[in-house]
């Protein structure tokens, strides 16, 4: 992400923060001449304790010296979560990260872990491209299935594989859940040019794409429940634990290991790895 682009990003953001915030929600009155849903730039300003003339500028993305107290208090003012605070220091510079993407170097431990746990895991870069998984999250997942430019992208194959959109009955909310994550990874590493090419092909090849990054969401590194349905597995119940890699050359690297939330999901993974267990002795044999 350049300059330029993080300041239209920045100004975007702001925009649509603004406009999602209620003057009822930051204990303002309404009014009767009041012509936008949300609030105005003079009533931020004011919220924050900022110039009405510095904040206009801030948004309109101009090139002016941001302090770190002055923006923490815009996120006040904005009420903000902690993932959009950090995106919106992020995208402000405040700090900018100078580790690069490029050149990941997982610890060599790291596949014995994925293929000793007994349930889907596998590991993704910051951009999303699948460095490294288990039997179990291939046999879920089909990794060599994915097509196009990006075929071994996780998010590249949640909206263009469809085979990867029928594993999600809520798939917009697991959607959103990734593209939170991804644009925080993107703030973090603006000088990565892989975001801006993957973000690039996605908005031409997917409408679905388009319309949810326009929201802007983003969401924190936390795990999340969500129901998943694989014609081999049946209903699952998973819960998404994902666990950064601090070790090694893989700075922003996570794991993703799914751990079951109910019983029938248990036995379903106990099945899947008897099974996987089984082909592989037959295979040696």
């Amino acid at each position: 992400m350049t300059n330029s682009q993080q300041r239209s990003e920045l100004k975007a953001f702001l925009r649509a923060r603004r406009a999602a915030l209620s003057p009822e929600a930051a204990g303002l009155p309404r009014g009767i001449r009041r012509l936008t849903p949300g609030l105005r730039r003079e009533e931020v300003a004011r919220l924050a304790d900022v110039g009405v003339t510095w904040y206009t500028w801030l948004e309109q993305g101009r090139a002016i010296n941001v302090s770190a107290a002055a923006l923490a208090r815009i996120a006040g003012a904005l009420s903000l979560t902690p993932t959009d605070e950090a995106y919106l220091f992020s995208l402000a510079g405040l700090p900018r990260p100078e580790v690069p993407v490029a050149g990941f170097e997982l610890p060599m431990q790291t596949q014995g872990m994925l293929d000793l746990y007994q349930a889907p895991a596998f590991v993704l870069d910051p951009v999303f491209d699948v460095l490294a998984y288990n039997r179990m999250a291939d046999r879920l997942y089909d990794f060599d299935a994915g097509t196009g430019p990006f075929a071994r992208n996780h998010l590249w194959n949640a909206f263009l594989n469809p085979a990867r959109q029928r594993l999600y009955p809520d798939f917009e909310e697991g959607a959103l859940n990734l593209l939170g994550i991804f644009r925080m990874n993107h703030a973090a590493h603006p000088e990565e040019p892989r975001f801006d090419r993957l973000i690039e092909a996605l908005g031409a090849a997917s409408p679905a794409f388009v319309e949810l990054w326009q929201r802007r969401h983003t969401a924190p590194l936390t795990g999340v429940t969500a129901p998943i349905f694989h014609p081999e597995f049946g209903d699952l119940l998973v819960h998404s634990m994902r666990l950064p890699i601090r070790q090694g050359h893989c700075e922003g690297a996570t794991a993703f290991l799914f751990v079951p939330a109910n019983a029938e999901t248990a036995e379903s993974f106990s099945r899947m790895a008897a099974k996987l267990a089984s082909s592989r002795q037959t295979t040696s044999a």
